[in-house]
């Protein structure tokens, strides 16, 4: 049943029982709409002035998860930014491969549109950042054109990541820990509920949206902040794999 609470706004309705889809309140009505309108007018604004194009719409969706649903996991920080870029990189594959299997025919549309989400969410789900938004940067590829090239779609995605992880730890921590404690990760210096691989690839992959964003200023500065950014991604998605638990035939086996 859902709950509509309507009291005087305050730091109590932000809690994790309370800020979350299912309950009707002031504070999630008014602080969640302000900051996912006013992230995405910082997107669209860091873009033309940058000259970083991305795809706006799976990053709308992004900007409501990371400021009205931010206790879900499909809100952490990992799975924002890498989870536009695998969905990129699975979304331009299966694009190319429907044009490989039926181009030319009827069923070309279709066929991209089902490959490019089903290699997307293959990706997102083996480097554990499952992010539902991502799935239209997957899809978007296959029907309307595209702001940049193929090459460096899924790098700018992740730069736009990038700002919606930053304005989400500035507008939440207003009121609450963010990003949101989770039972898996201990708390670490700073107040950061982030392991410290992520922390690093998240360095990382801010240095590199610094680099980006002088684009106006030197092409060659902008190159090397894809290369950094390339290489912060591959920190925060691959690091799980090690010392990773398999489970097979009901034993774990650590990797």
């Amino acid at each position: 049943m859902v709950q509509i609470r309507l009291i005087r706004f305050r730091r109590s309705e932000f809690r994790r029982e309370i800020y979350r889809p299912g309950v009707i309140s002031l504070s999630r009505i008014v602080w969640g709409s302000v900051g996912g309108g006013l992230l995405l007018l910082l997107i669209g604004i860091f873009s033309i002035r940058c000259r970083v194009g991305v795809l706006y719409p799976p990053l709308a969706a992004t900007c409501f998860i990371s400021t009205s649903c931010v206790y879900l996991r499909v809100a952490r920080v990992k799975s924002v930014i890498v989870g536009h870029f695998i969905a990129a990189v699975g979304g331009l594959l299966g694009v190319h491969a429907g044009e490989f299997l039926v181009g030319g025919t009827q069923w070309l549309l279709p066929v991209k549109l089902g490959l490019a989400v089903l290699l997307a969410s293959v990706f997102m789900q083996i480097l554990d950042a499952d992010h539902p938004p991502a799935a239209a940067t997957a899809a978007i590829p296959a029907i309307l054109p595209l702001p940049v090239s193929e090459l460096v779609l899924p790098l700018h995605m992740a730069w736009g990541g990038i700002i919606a992880v930053v304005f989400g730890v500035i507008w939440n921590r207003v009121w609450f820990e963010y990003p949101a404690p989770a039972e898996d990760v201990p708390r670490l210096a700073l107040g950061v509920n982030m392991s410290r691989p992520d922390m690093a690839g998240c360095a990382i992959c801010l240095a590199g949206f610094v680099l980006m964003c002088l684009r106006a200023l030197s092409e060659g500065i902008y190159v090397a902040g894809l290369w950094i950014m390339l290489a912060g991604v591959l920190v925060l998605s691959t690091h799980q794999f090690f010392g990773a638990v398999v489970v097979r035939g009901g034993r774990n086996h650590m990797g």
